[in-house]
């Protein structure tokens, strides 16, 4: 496999064979849809290859569990040179691109047929930021030695099917599924569309295309497809231009029959140049306010660039019923679901450059709120808890019963996310209209799920598995008790506010809810009595991790790829080692709480022991380094997150697409870190921590619905500027 080349606003290939790691590095998306970045000609192997995703877009695999429905696929072409098809010819000079400002991938290389015919072949496709229902696939053929006919098709073909990926990572699955029925098309003069339904719950999807080119049209349709075919002459030296303009709908737009033939109307009258200069005008009001400017480091600069590139282009704007999966729109693995990965890794990205985004994505957790009730209920609790995976239902999608029994903190990281979107935006109306029912709601799951011990006078939490997912299920997780801990204070806390601040508000939410006065009083109980171990300045991960048996890690892992692969799950939760961060996760996400020595202390022992056999692990070690001054190890942990996707760092980036929840572990790290950003009693406040061949950091945020523009300069105080 060829490196990547990295500039600071485009990502190039030229390895035209390594197809499956460039679909991943090269897929597209504006949140609302997103494709895999495959040639538009290049036909896959299998009916799940060529993956298109709806963000929220779900249907049941079997009974109670879901996956990311595999949309029916309208950026395939196929085009025939003088009556031979172009897969069968040889290509050279490939060169694929992917212009960060704007989304364009581009695809350009040459053709040679067994006569030695050759055709210089350009194409180029974008999902539009402007208009989500949009995207767009230009090609452009020019013969160089030849002049002959073209045949050229492309369509939308609903012949493509499901294959769901096991939560076991070391099963391969390779039972397809079919998703769709009741296929429907329609042929038009220069176009066609069609509508499908999934199978069990009769969701409805509907595309359209319309064709432009030089040349006689002709459109077909058959059960499940629906193509219309270009046919030219095409003269030596002469570039030939076709353009494909699709729109797209579905069940959750209203009907999407109606809205894809007006999209397809307005269609009409535009051009591929047209919607694109729409799209980038969409992409650079983004940019102007996410963007992260990087002096000294072209590499690194494009890097961050593409980090935050993929977390815009997986956030579905404006759509509170939908979240961010740990793939995005990028890869069906683990079923397309929504992790802790969203709030505690993506969503300070959100809150910090587009609020109203991150406030969407709590939304989606506010709506799913009776779902997380009546999850509770199945587990035998009072309250809501949240869901480890959770789809456009709340209810549990995992497989594995010690993950999705045991690994409750997710739903104090929603808690936590609730807080802290409060503090950045001052959001008050949220608080008030959906966050405090929420904080409420869950916090009476905490009071079932600790265990009161009299002898002792303590709440101890059993049965559980903290972020280090190799601890096994153990007992008092120090990050789970603690996150639990700060959730009940906040609860008590957002209910004494609107008790005070919205007091017509509260009775009806206390009414609705059931609230008794004396919960706060067992929730405080609580959080003053949870158990968290300490030996001196050291806090101590759970209450099994001194007993586990030392690993001599340099002797088992010489690589980055997970260490599951060489030693079973089973016996690696025996060893004393950690998958990923957990003490240090949350002084990373609480670094108020704790003095500069404690934080050493944890560095000094987690860190040789940790495994990073996570793609979250790195990020996090990055930003805890650069917060304690460790520069050398910061840039180290830094570079193999930033560059975790796009040197395919872990081995794995090809076969489960793009890590959503590592790319805002590294923004975390660059800006938090590096960038020296803090809140402190409500306070913005900015050090410098450039690292070496950094000369100038440029970053914006909003704190309290405030834009405020950083500069630093290496050696030199921080700039902050308010814009008003």
């Amino acid at each position: 496999m060829r490196e990547l080349r990295i500039t600071p606003w485009r990502i190039e290939s030229l390895d035209p064979d390594d197809r499956s790691f460039r679909e991943s590095i090269f897929s597209q998306g504006n949140g609302y849809m997103g494709t895999r970045g495959y040639r538009p000609d290049q036909r896959g192997a299998h009916p799940a290859w060529r993956s298109t995703f709806l963000a929220g877009f779900y249907e049941y695999v079997k009974p109670g569990i879901t996956d990311l429905v595999n949309h029916p696929d309208f950026s395939g072409i196929q085009f025939r040179l003088n009556g031979t098809d172009s897969e069968s010819h040889t290509v050279s000079d490939f060169l694929q691109t992917l212009d960060l400002r704007c989304g364009l991938v581009t695809w350009a290389y040459n053709l040679t047929d067994r006569a030695g015919n050759q055709t210089r072949v350009k194409q180029e496709k974008f999902l539009s930021m402007a208009d989500r229902h949009l995207a767009a696939i230009r090609v452009s053929l020019t013969p160089v030695n030849w002049s002959g006919t073209l045949e050229l098709s492309g369509g939308i073909d609903a012949r493509v099917e499901n294959l769901p990926v096991s939560d076991d990572q070391l099963t391969e699955n390779v039972e397809f599924v079919k998703m769709w029925s009741d296929v429907r098309t329609e042929p038009r003069p220069a176009g066609g569309q069609l509508t499908a339904q999934t199978r069990i719950s009769h969701r409805q999807i509907a595309q359209s295309y319309l064709f432009s080119g030089k040349g006689s049209l002709k459109t077909e349709a058959a059960d499940e497809w629906v193509t219309t075919t270009i046919n030219a002459r095409l003269s030596q030296g002469m570039t030939w231009v076709g353009e494909k303009r699709i729109a797209v709908a579905s069940f959750r737009d209203g009907d999407a029959g109606e809205i894809v033939k007006e999209k397809s109307e307005e269609l009409k009258d535009t051009t591929f140049d047209e919607l694109l200069t729409e799209s980038a005008l969409a992409w650079e009001k983004i940019w102007k306010q996410a963007d992260v400017q990087l002096i000294g480091n072209d590499e690194w600069q494009g890097a961050i660039r593409y980090n935050i590139f993929q977390l815009i282009q997986a956030m579905p704007y404006g759509d509170t019923h939908a979240s961010i999966g740990a793939r995005g729109l990028t890869h069906g693995r683990y079923k397309g679901c929504y992790f802790w990965d969203t709030e505690i890794f993506m969503l300070p990205f959100f809150a910090y450059t587009q609020p109203n985004a991150a406030k969407s994505l709590l939304q989606y957790r506010c709506h799913t709120l009776p779902d997380a009730v009546e999850s509770a209920k199945r587990f035998s609790a009072k309250g809501a808890r949240f869901s480890w995976m959770a789809s456009d239902t709340g209810f549990e999608q995992c497989g594995t019963w010690d993950t999705g029994c045991c690994e409750i903190h997710i739903t104090a990281d929603i808690a936590h996310a609730v807080r802290q979107y409060v503090e950045l935006t001052g959001d008050e109306a949220f608080l008030r209209d959906c966050g405090t029912e929420l904080l409420l709601q869950t916090a009476r799951y905490w009071v079932d799920r600790f265990n009161y011990v009299s002898a002792e006078d303590q709440y101890h939490l059993l049965f559980v598995k903290g972020p280090d997912e190799y601890c096994g299920v153990t007992c008092d997780d120090f990050y789970t008790v603690s996150m639990a801990r700060d959730h009940l204070e906040q609860a008590a806390a957002a209910i004494k506010w609107m008790e005070k601040t919205y007091p017509e508000d509260w009775t009806v939410l206390a009414e609705k809810t059931g609230f008794q006065p004396e919960e706060t009083e067992k929730w405080m109980d609580i959080a003053a009595k949870v158990v968290l171990r300490r030996r001196g300045e050291l806090w101590k991960q759970d209450a099994t991790f001194d007993l586990l048996e030392p690993l001599d890690i340099q002797a088992h892992k010489d690589d980055d790829a997970p260490l599951y692969h060489k030693i079973g799950f089973d016996r690696l939760q025996r060893y004393q080692v950690l998958k990923q961060p957990a003490v240090l996760m949350y002084m990373a996400l609480c670094p108020e709480k704790f003095s500069k020595v404690e934080v050493e202390a944890a560095w000094n022992y987690y860190e040789p022991k940790t495994l990073h056999d996570s793609t979250l692990s790195f990020g996090i070690h990055a930003l805890v380094a650069a917060r304690l001054g460790y520069e050398e190890k910061a840039v180290h942990y830094l570079e193999k997150s930033l560059f975790l996707d796009l040197k395919n760092v872990m081995k794995n980036t090809a076969g489960e697409g793009i890590h959503t929840a590592s790319l805002g572990a590294t923004w975390q790290a660059m800006v938090l870190g590096f960038g020296g950003l803090s809140i402190c009693n409500g306070v913005l406040n900015v050090e410098n921590r450039l690292p070496p061949g950094i000369e100038e950091m440029r970053y914006r945020v909003f704190h309290k619905g405030i834009p405020h523009r950083i500069t630093i300069r290496k050696n030199q105080k921080p700039e902050i500027f308010v814009e008003i």
